[in-house]
């Protein structure tokens, strides 16, 4: 007959401990519970201008990821122009962004005028990204090599 030791768990004082601190941590202030599961629970869209003019992005999105949602958006992003170089960046609770697109985006080009985009292809929650996921529009060239690159945690959608 052999016998085998198996490794145990850590000891009971350990957990106690471990949970007392965390909870000391907390109660301090030191450590927001809600701040460890934002980042879970919502969507960063972020806009980039990495153009040589003003870019008024128009962003249009809704909680519904429906047909009719992507036709008539309930929201848009007020983000004004966007400078060059400059990049702006919001965040959604997971059950307010069912859909999100550019929308015809602009590039104000002194003495030449607009340049505007065709409203890219819509993405919608839980088939081009999910809880927790950044997405983000990214503008590029300038007068007739504007365009916009829609990316989700790096990974190019559109």
């Amino acid at each position: 007959m052999s016998v085998r030791k198996t490794p145990m768990g850590p000891p009971r004082f350990v957990i106690v401990v471990a949970a007392t601190c965390l909870t000391a941590a907390f109660v301090a202030g030191c450590v927001d519970p809600g701040a460890l599961l934002s980042t879970i629970q919502t969507f960063e869209v972020q806009i980039v201008n990495d153009t040589s003019f003003a870019v008024d992005p128009n962003i249009r999105y809704d909680d519904d990821a429906s047909f009719l949602a992507g036709w008539f958006p309930a929201g848009s992003l007020d983000t004004g122009l966007v400078t060059p170089g400059d990049a702006v960046s919001y965040t959604f609770d997971c059950d307010q962004l069912g859909l999100i697109f550019s929308d015809e985006a602009e590039q104000v080009v002194p003495l030449f005028g607009d340049y505007v985009l065709d409203a890219t292809d819509i993405i919608d929650r839980d088939h081009d990204y999910g809880c927790g996921d950044t997405i983000q529009f990214r503008f590029v060239g300038d007068a007739l090599d504007f365009g916009v690159v829609v990316s989700v945690n790096g990974r190019v959608v559109d």
